[in-house]
């Protein structure tokens, strides 16, 4: 889409109730295929109005939201309230937290370091002390595509843990944090003042009035003996410092457990466990008899039996009473800073965008609007704080390539590629999809009281960014398994910009709250049209949303009507085959078994569908072998693949090798979610259960 008057436009700054509109005009008309199409301009106000709706949908207070067009911003705007109780509007300058849209950043950063040689996507992830539980050799392209789980490269499960722990790769590469390099690399050169790194300074504890520079000495000292203790492994010093009811109060908001296990420690160091802290910034505030210290920590772990790695800095606080004459650790607060460096320039910035900070919310239980803490963390896979108009510039920048020759940046827009062939859907730091040809770059960001979204179209040179105060912009959908199609207001904007190009007409809207046998005969009267498949997508994100918001009951007869329209038989060659065994159709808290024998060894392919989530299988079978008392093959859920509608349908189809013997069938399902009890979206293959057949 090209103007026929570039560079020569008009900013045009209106004000409204609920937040201000920022166009960037272009003063000719479209020329080519599109002379019927209204503008990119012409459709704003259509596209605003979709916003809004989605918006108090969602029961999203606020969100503020731009699009770039050649590398300009030609709208921003900001709806409803960035601060609720206070009536404060959202606008195209309210900072939100980007939650995993960090990834984003953290691609350029690595890509850089990749460009100069200081990094390769190759190199073992053990060179950059970095130990993790793996069926393999992990390496950074690994953590990079989230695909370092089971056997390094050959699946796709995303996971931002394993992403943050490109941080130790970073600073091991340059001897600085990931913070340090964002700031010089991205945010300083680009002007991206609107934009920091979500690591607020350590507020001095001290009171007007109550300073006691002795009994602070006091306490200072017993911070320094719990530390003396861990660092020389003497147990006994620790103790003598505890308070017999000591707890932990970890991270924003977790849990509280016993603080320090003596015992467990005292054998750890015994068999040649060593731990070393190193404290900074200490400060201590007193109160009578009891107190507050507060300080960094970084720490240096050297297992029994293992490679030595780094963690932190963390922030921490611990508190203290006086008991017997000796100050007695009670509780213990802690933070993680995700490496970033606390410097006067960083601090300047934080302090600058953080009044520009939206006030985050959740929906409580009652899925009533509730006020919620900020987040209080950083790293390479989250907590950045930035604006839409500061990600356009970064977006800008991307499409100029002034942070990234034109091949690193491509090589980081590219599906990775399985040890198996396939494409997934996750390239080097961004998500990737081709939708009839059309290639769509993509991220979101989800963490509790934030969302965001951004989606770029190389060719049409536009770019979608959207940020808001509660995570109901990407919590309900299933937008971790690299669908960007999910995404209620990325449909919006490809509906409204680019999908009426693509098939050569606006694709008629739906409504969701027409009777069935209504709605039935719309999709049904729709399925020869080539957008067809979008509106089975729009349905199962419209329960996705009704689920998050409240509206369960609403969603009973879509998901009925949906494995109506769209569920499939069993795949033909499959139905071909001989069955040694089968479990059908399983419905809530059942546990069935089927008995089977082998006469000889045989290759028998296994197909199954349950329900799981990462790491664990709540519906699912295995197969047990009588005469040797143990499981030969289990359902485990890193090894499935996703069944088609809600993310917790699970698949498995392989081909495995079974002796001679005999055998159980087994499969075992919980309370919800089972064959036609489905309280999400039903798989796409009208079947629940396990099948054995012979290969």
């Amino acid at each position: 889409m090209k103007f026929k008057a570039p560079g020569l436009v008009a900013l045009i700054l209106t004000a409204a109730v609920l937040g201000q509109t920022l166009f960037v005009r272009p003063t000719g008309a479209h020329t080519g295929n599109r002379v019927d199409q209204p503008s990119e301009l012409e459709r704003i106000p259509h596209f605003e109005t979709l916003l809004d709706a989605l918006r108090q949908e969602l029961k999203i207070p606020a969100y503020s939201a731009a699009i770039v067009k050649d590398q300009k911003v030609i709208w921003a705007k900001g709806f409803g309230y960035a601060d609720v109780e206070n009536k404060i509007p959202a606008t195209e300058h309210t900072a939100y937290h980007l939650a995993s849209l960090t990834k984003t950043f953290a691609s350029t950063i690595l890509m850089q370091l990749v460009q100069e040689g200081k990094i390769k996507l190759d190199d073992p992830v053990s060179k950059y002390g970095i130990t993790l539980e793996s069926e393999g050799v992990i390496r950074v392209r690994h953590l990079f595509s989230h695909t370092s789980e089971g056997n390094p490269g050959e699946q796709y499960r995303y996971n931002g843990n394993r992403f943050a722990e490109l941080d130790k790769v970073i600073e091991r590469a340059t001897g600085k944090s990931f913070a340090e390099l964002l700031i010089a690399n991205i945010l300083d050169p680009l002007g991206m003042n609107e934009t920091a790194p979500n690591v607020p300074r350590i507020v001095s504890t001290r009171s007007p009035g109550t300073a006691n520079q002795p009994a602070e000495a006091e306490v200072k000292a017993a911070v320094m003996d719990i530390v003396g203790g861990f660092n020389s492994g003497n147990v006994d010093q620790i103790e003598r410092r505890l308070a017999p009811q000591q707890n932990r109060f970890r991270g924003e908001g977790g849990f509280l457990s016993s603080f320090i296990d003596a015992p467990e420690l005292r054998q750890a160091f015994q068999s040649g466990f060593k731990l070393k802290l190193q404290v900074q910034n200490l400060e201590a505030a007193v109160y009578g008899d009891s107190a507050i210290t507060t300080f960094f920590v970084g720490t240096t772990i050297t297992p029994a039996n293992g490679p030595q790695r780094t963690e932190g800095p963390w922030r921490c606080s611990y508190f203290w009473n006086k008991q017997d004459g000796a100050w007695k650790l009670v509780h213990a607060h802690q933070s993680p800073l995700g490496g970033a460096m606390i410097t006067e320039k960083h601090q300047q910035r934080f302090d600058t965008v953080v009044k520009m900070l939206a006030q985050p919310y959740a929906l409580d239980r009652q899925f009533n609007i509730t006020k919620i803490s900020y987040p209080q963390s950083f790293s390479s896979s989250a907590g950045l704080i930035s604006t839409v108009l500061d990600m356009a510039k970064y977006d800008i920048a991307i499409d100029q390539n002034k942070l990234l020759t034109k091949e690193t940046q491509q090589l980081a827009f590219t599906p990775t590629v399985s040890t198996k062939g396939e494409s997934l859907p996750y390239g080097l730091g961004w998500f990737t999809t081709n939708y009839k040809g059309t290639k769509l770059l993509w991220h979101y960001g989800y963490w509790t009281g934030n969302s965001s979204f951004i989606l770029k179209v190389p060719e049409q040179n536009i770019t979608f960014i959207i940020m808001a105060n509660s995570d109901n912009l990407s919590r309900p959908t299933d937008l971790g398994s690299g669908n960007a199609l999910s995404s209620p207001v990325g449909m919006a904007f490809l509906k409204t910009f680019i999908f009426p190009e693509k098939f050569g007409a606006q694709i008629p809207e739906i409504s969701w709250n027409l009777p069935i046998a209504e709605l039935k005969n719309q999709l049904n009267a729709a399925a020869a049209k080539p957008y067809a498949d979008l509106y089975r997508t729009d349905l199962v994100t419209k329960v996705r949303v009704y689920q998050s918001v409240g509206r369960a009951t609403d969603t009973t007869p879509l998901m009925k009507m949906y494995g109506e329209l769209y569920s499939k038989p069993m795949p033909d060659d499959l139905l071909k085959l001989p069955v040694v065994a089968q479990i059908v159709q399983v419905l809530d808290n059942e546990d069935k078994t089927v008995a089977f024998s082998l006469a000889s060894s045989q290759n028998v392919r296994i197909f199954a569908i349950g329900e799981g989530q990462p790491g664990e299988m709540f519906d699912y079978g295995w197969i047990e072998n009588v005469d040797k008392g143990s499981r030969v093959w289990e359902m485990q859920e890193p090894k499935t693949t996703h069944a088609g509608g809600a993310g917790k349908n699970r698949k498995v189809d392989l081909v495995i090798t079974l002796p001679a013997g005999n055998y159980k069938l087994r499969y075992k399902s919980d309370d919800s979610h089972a064959f036609d009890h489905w309280n999400s979206m039903p798989p796409d293959i009208n079947f629940w259960g396990i099948a054995v057949y012979k290969q």
